[in-house]
């Protein structure tokens, strides 16, 4: 296990990310993707379980595991959110060290790229979609936009790396950098016309090779953890679905419906008692204690409550917010959903 002086590059490597005013270089971007596949491929059954092509399957599974668990909801192109999380201190220790001695979890419920906070994001979004409708792909609003999304996307894969046993990012529905419409994923526009200018991005700047790693990447996260007391999405669990078809959500027959239905639900589109029927076939616990958390859909304030209580939408654009789930007592809204910036 590292020192905590010896943990000082893995955070100053993140900290340049965020600080760097120049687009990371292609060798940077394709040993960092390799590398994180090569962790998702080597994944630990004993809470990956794998699926029946023998790779690492759909759910995370932490049952039976008494840990505290930090849950981080959308970060949309925000490193500052990872570098607060990582120096933020839960009973008198960093988050860092505590990844490091593995006395936490970590769970990012997705979306790692397309700002959509401030409304100098929406300016830039327009700014850069008037550049692409004329042909102009690489423009200096878009290397803005990327320069904030890659420094993101390589802050998840480097604590990934590090930490893969602690660390977990769940597929979100911006997880879809080549834009494509199927296999749950669906293109995606919100400001301007989002996914596709990122798409070309990538394929202008970095080439076809490295847009094909990353969708790699993207397809390899899973899209549901499973804890004793709750469970964590990026969406709200629009159907019910087995342990094993979650698992396997990468079958061809399944995962049209099983991803899309674990990363794209709105609001009053999810199935009535989703969530409780779901958490108990998940955990072995009963409906009525069911708790699950998940990001996708803004909230106002610490958070929304939906499925009559049993989901806790934790997304608030306009904050940096997590749900600290202690080992040993129950979690409290109020209490227990913590923002990382004061005021």
């Amino acid at each position: 296990m590292p020192t905590s002086e010896e943990l000082a590059p893995l955070r100053s490597r993140i900290q340049s990310y965020r600080n760097s005013r120049e687009l990371p270089q292609e060798e940077l971007l394709t040993g960092l993707l390799n590398r994180v596949l090569t962790v998702y491929e080597n994944e630990d059954s004993s809470y990956r379980p794998l699926a029946r092509n023998g790779e690492a399957g759909g759910l995370l599974d932490f049952t039976g595991k008494s840990l505290p668990v930090v849950i981080v909801p959308d970060l949309h192109a925000r490193p500052d959110f990872l570098l607060h999380l990582l120096s933020c201190k839960i009973k008198g220790k960093e988050v860092l060290d505590a990844l490091n001695e593995g006395s936490i979890i970590v769970i990012c419920v997705g979306d790692g790229v397309h700002t959509e906070r401030l409304e100098r994001d929406y300016r830039r979004w327009l700014e850069s979609f008037a550049f692409w409708q004329q042909g102009k792909i690489d423009c200096p609003s878009m290397r803005e936009e990327m320069r904030l999304c890659l420094a993101t996307v390589m802050a998840v894969m480097e604590l990934k790396i590090a930490f893969p046993a602690h660390f977990h990012f769940l597929k979100g529905n911006h997880e879809n950098m080549m834009n494509i419409e199927g296999m749950g994923d669906h293109a995606f526009r919100k400001f301007a016309m989002e996914g596709e200018m990122v798409k070309d991005f990538m394929q202008e700047v970095y080439g076809d090779a490295v847009l094909h790693l990353m969708r790699c990447y993207e397809t390899s996260m899973p899209i549901v953890a499973a804890f004793d007391r709750f469970c964590v999405s990026h969406a709200e669990p629009a159907y019910v679905f087995s342990r094993d078809e979650i698992i396997n959500y990468h079958d061809e027959q399944l995962r049209d419906e099983v991803v899309l239905a674990f990363t794209w639900t709105p609001n009053d589109g999810a199935e009535e008692g989703s969530v409780a029927s779901m958490f108990a076939g998940l955990t072995g616990g009963q409906p009525e204690e069911a708790l699950w958390f998940g990001g996708h859909r803004p909230v106002e304030g610490k958070y929304a409550l939906r499925q009559e209580g049993h989901y806790v939408q934790i997304h608030n654009p306009d904050e940096m917010n997590v749900a600290y789930i202690s080992a040993d007592r129950p979690f409290n809204l109020e209490k227990d959903i913590i923002p990382l910036v004061k005021g």
